[in-house]
């Protein structure tokens, strides 16, 4: 998923669903309200991030509790990543919401075919 390994985070929530496409839903709050801070740039183009990104890519209507993307106003992308390998592409849909405290709750769906 490309987490900027040193940024510090609260993990929210976590589905890993493996099948023959793949995914993870990640829910944490990044403790930074700059979200280009969030991913590793080199990997993850943060200047994509905005309030005009598809939502419903997030899998809005997940069967999980706490993933509650359908009840909040995001900014975000939706993005194409090269895996580790850069032989494959991969699928990475980022949403958040600015926190009043200067925090970030991220919503991450990543997924491969």
């Amino acid at each position: 998923m490309y987490i900027n390994p040193d940024l510090k985070i609260e993990p929210l929530g976590y589905c890993f669903k493996p099948d023959l496409d793949s995914s993870i839903r990640f829910k944490f709050i990044a403790k930074t309200n700059d979200p280009s801070q969030v991913f590793v740039s080199s990997r993850v183009d943060a200047s994509k991030f905005n309030d005009r990104f598809r939502k419903s890519a997030l899998d809005v209507n997940a069967n999980v509790g706490w993933w509650d993307v359908s009840s909040v106003r995001l900014e975000g992308a939706n993005l194409d990543v090269p895996s580790l390998s850069g032989s494959e592409v991969r699928g990475l849909d980022v949403g958040y919401p600015k926190n009043a405290d200067g925090t970030l709750t991220v919503y991450v769906f990543w997924w491969e075919t």
